[in-house]
């Protein structure tokens, strides 16, 4: 039997505070037992990170929130000094390539269902386009 491969699109619309949603709940859980650190690219541009700081209070951000902004997080392994850059472009992939292998039908769907567990085959779609971690 003879099988056929055809490509699936779909066009969803993700809200910054959706991004943020599914970082916050990969960097407090999801990914932490392949990521040791996770720190905003000091060199991102656009975004308004000027003077923006993760541990300074004056100007907070929290790391979570960098990727809906249009910044860059610079993912560190845990057991090596390999690192992964992580965008928005990046995310939305990821997302999206979740969505369509688990069926998900809309983001309120898969933000009213996530865990860590989601937000980390999110994050790994998103760095690797494939599951590298179980």
């Amino acid at each position: 039997m003879e099988t056929m491969k055809f490509k699936i699109e779909i066009e969803v619309d993700v809200t910054e505070e959706q991004m943020s949603d599914v970082m916050v709940t990969a960097l407090e859980g999801g990914i932490n037992y392949w990521c040791r650190k996770a720190e905003m690219k000091k060199d991102t541009v656009g975004g308004g990170f000027e003077g923006v700081s993760l541990e300074n209070e004056e100007n907070l951000i929290f790391a979570s929130d960098i990727i809906g902004k249009g910044g860059i997080l610079i993912l560190h392994d845990a057991e090596s000094d390999d690192t992964w850059e992580l965008n928005q472009e990046k995310l939305l992939n990821g997302i999206k390539r979740y969505m369509i292998e688990e069926n998900i039908g809309s983001m309120e769907e898969l933000i009213d269902n996530h865990d860590a567990d989601t937000a980390d085959q999110i994050v790994q779609y998103a760095v690797f386009n494939e599951q590298m971690f179980a």
